[in-house]
């Protein structure tokens, strides 16, 4: 692979810095998107002779770099996509973007510009983010039905200030209750949506 590698070590030389150019509005953090990672990436590589493969099972993205000039190619990287709802198009898609995306970076040599954490839809764990968050905050979009729920539990509470701290440690199975309480109850799903 001696070609490809004097060409790789071209590409590096004249690699431009990949800034985050889109906001995650959820998350509120930066990123950069797939279309601006490949615009600045992609012409390096071809100026040097490299040609981006990329592959697709069902499952997986891959991609490989191949030099024109000497065919020889460098070993195929492989992510598995992961998301919470593989039979969710939009979901697959996200994590097919996200995978691609740190593909072209890690072929690339370069590594997200800040905080990257735009794989919050395709990821199966608590994202970062919401680990770090004050659990009330997490919990306020759902304040009224958790109040709710909280009654119906015997437990009667003004607001989310006054929830037992044991309730606290897993807010998103408190959430998952109080909708699932929400909408088995037709009075708490009217004082759910307020």
């Amino acid at each position: 692979m001696k070609e490809l590698s004097k060409a790789l070590l071209k590409v590096h030389l004249e690699m431009p810095n990949v800034g985050n150019n889109a906001v995650n509005g959820h998350f509120r953090s930066d990123y950069a998107t797939l279309d601006h990672v490949i615009k600045l990436v992609k012409p390096v590589f071809l100026k040097h002779g490299i040609i981006v493969k990329e592959g697709c099972r069902e499952g997986a993205v891959s991609i490989q770099l191949l030099h024109a000039e000497s065919a020889e190619v460098d070993d195929l990287c492989i992510i598995d996509l992961v998301c919470k709802d593989p039979s969710n198009p939009q979901q697959q898609k996200s994590a097919e973007t996200y995978a691609r995306r740190r593909l072209w970076q890690l072929k690339a040599g370069i590594c997200p510009a800040g905080e990257d954490d735009d794989a919050n839809s395709a990821s199966q764990e608590t994202s970062k983010a919401e680990s770090n968050q004050d659990p009330l905050a997490l919990l306020k979009p759902h304040e009224t039905a958790i109040i709710a729920f909280s009654a119906s539990m015997g437990t009667f509470i003004a607001g989310l200030d006054e929830l037992p701290s044991s309730w606290l440690r897993d807010p998103q199975k408190l959430i998952a209750a109080a909708q699932e309480y929400a909408a088995k109850n037709t009075v708490t799903k009217e004082v759910a949506k307020s």
